[in-house]
């Protein structure tokens, strides 16, 4: 009796631990699965998706430039019809309002005395520049859909219309709208002109539905005389020769190329059908190439695009470690704005649906591991055991960044960082790094601190600013820094 009494229990016993049995495998299956599949793919890691936050940080910015920077700063007649504080909700009365901007500023939009954004020839770069990125910032927001109006505090309407009047402001001050006028006040074949009609012409090629066909003839035109000067008159220049000899001592000419040949990418992608397009694209390869090439390049049986590497440069312009040397330091936002100008190139191709040159990337991968692995001290005492991008005594990245002696431009920008990890990391340019120094985990870090400098408050107010007063010498700073936010959206899409 005791023997069958206990079987029942028995079977009961039996059967539970076969259950639990079965639901640690299940837990087991349901538990690791994804972790597998994540190490299979990405290093073992779930990425965190910053997008709405990111958005709301754009915003913020396109708030300062469209309310503060426009009005205030370069006094561009209009002032905004509203302002907010980002953790305000609207009320209907400032919703009101903001639907009421457009009105507003429709008697303004057609108002034919419009001060010319040119300064002069010397003073392009103070004048023009900021005005570019301006134009690029708010025609991405606008045609990716992710400006809001809430947030920004002036109307669609009223923003596309603001960037539009900037956009024929300038175009029409570019010599190639003069070409019978031989007056110097028109800008245009310069240093940096590409990189400004780049900025503009991408602008009007993504709001050209809404601009006068007249209007967008001109940007044509300034996008053509910009792109066929880079196609058959620009020489490429090198910070070191064929034979490693310093041609311009303590100025890579690396940055300058990148941003004169994404004039030629652009071309491309506004004029498929130019009989010009082998021209142009021939020499933007060149240039891409020549824009990071080292010295062990030359020669280099390497084919990208199809091509050897050794027979598009003559010379180089960063050095063998990753680093590059301009305002005679050895300067990392150099490094930085190198990726950045060829990432502008990516992005005008992305936004054409067009496979991304090879050339676009090149060396980009060794420039990086500069940034986190170069021993500063190589170049300054004091900075022995550090890198570009800082860790802690436990080797762990910190989110900071330094360089050898001081950043004459000022407090760091984190923003263009945050885009070459960006970059990095979703173009895989960084397999050879170890996990603890992966792109991801550098994004994640300055992210945060770039985060935290636009959502800082003045006088109880969160402006939107990148730099407070005095923080950053550069001219085109804050606009500059929202350039980085809007090329890495379109790179995370």
């Amino acid at each position: 009796m005791k023997t069958m009494g206990n079987q029942p229990h028995s079977k009961r016993r039996i059967t539970a631990v076969f259950l639990f049995v079965i639901c640690l495998c299940f837990v087991f299956s349901v538990g690791y699965a994804p972790a597998e599949v994540a190490a299979e793919t990405n290093g073992g890691r779930e990425p965190i998706d910053h997008s709405a936050e990111l958005v709301e940080i754009m915003n913020l910015n396109l708030r300062y430039i469209l309310n503060t920077w426009w009005p205030s700063e370069k006094d561009y007649v209009y002032a905004a019809a509203t302002s907010m504080n980002s953790d305000q909700q609207l009320t209907e009365e400032r919703r009101a309002a903001i639907r009421d901007s457009a009105r507003a500023f429709a008697d303004w939009r057609d108002v034919d005395e419009f001060p010319i954004l040119y300064l002069s020839r010397e003073q392009a770069e103070n004048g023009i520049r900021p005005v570019s990125h301006a134009i690029y910032c708010i025609a991405l927001a606008l045609h990716y859909g992710y400006y809001d109006e809430e947030i920004a505090g002036v109307s669609g309407e009223d923003a596309e219309a603001m960037c539009i009047k900037l956009i024929n402001s300038v175009v029409e001050e570019h010599r190639s709208n003069h070409p019978d006028d031989q007056e110097d006040r028109y800008w245009g074949d310069s240093w940096q002109s590409p990189l400004w009609a780049e900025n503009i012409g991408l602008g009007a090629w993504l709001l050209r539905d809404s601009m006068k066909p007249e209007d967008y003839a001109k940007a044509e035109r300034m996008v053509l005389n910009e792109a066929d000067r880079m196609a058959y008159d620009f020489e490429i220049p090198y910070y070191q020769d064929e034979n490693g000899e310093i041609i311009y001592p303590g100025d890579t000419k690396g940055e300058e190329i990148a941003w004169s040949a994404k004039i030629l990418a652009l071309a491309c992608a506004m004029f498929p059908d130019s009989e010009k397009l082998p021209d142009w694209s021939d020499k933007l390869e060149r240039m891409l190439v020549s824009s990071t090439a080292m010295q062990e390049d030359l020669g280099s049986e390497r084919i990208i695009d199809g091509r050897k590497v050794g027979d598009l440069i003559n010379g180089s312009n960063v050095n063998e470690d990753g680093t590059v040397v301009n305002h005679d330091l050895v300067h990392i936002d150099y490094m930085a704005t190198i990726y950045e100008e060829m990432g502008d190139t990516i992005v005008v191709y992305k936004i054409a649906g067009e496979p991304v040159p090879e050339a676009a990337t090149f060396n980009l991968d060794k420039i990086y591991r500069g940034l986190i692995d170069v021993d500063l001290g190589k170049y300054d005492e004091s900075r022995a055991g550090k890198n570009f991008y800082l860790r802690d005594e436990n080797g762990q990245p910190t989110g900071e960044v330094t360089m050898p002696g001081k950043n004459d431009w000022g407090k760091p920008g984190y923003a263009i960082y945050y885009l070459c990890d960006v970059m990095t990391d979703r173009l895989d340019l960084d397999t050879d790094i170890e996990e603890t120094c992966k792109a991801h985990v550098w994004e994640e870090l300055h992210y945060e601190k770039m985060r935290d400098q636009v959502r800082r408050e003045t006088d109880g107010r969160i402006t939107g600013q990148f730099f407070q007063p005095g923080e950053n010498a550069f001219v085109s700073g804050e606009l500059f820094m929202m350039h980085n936010l809007a090329e890495a959206y379109v790179l995370q899409r």
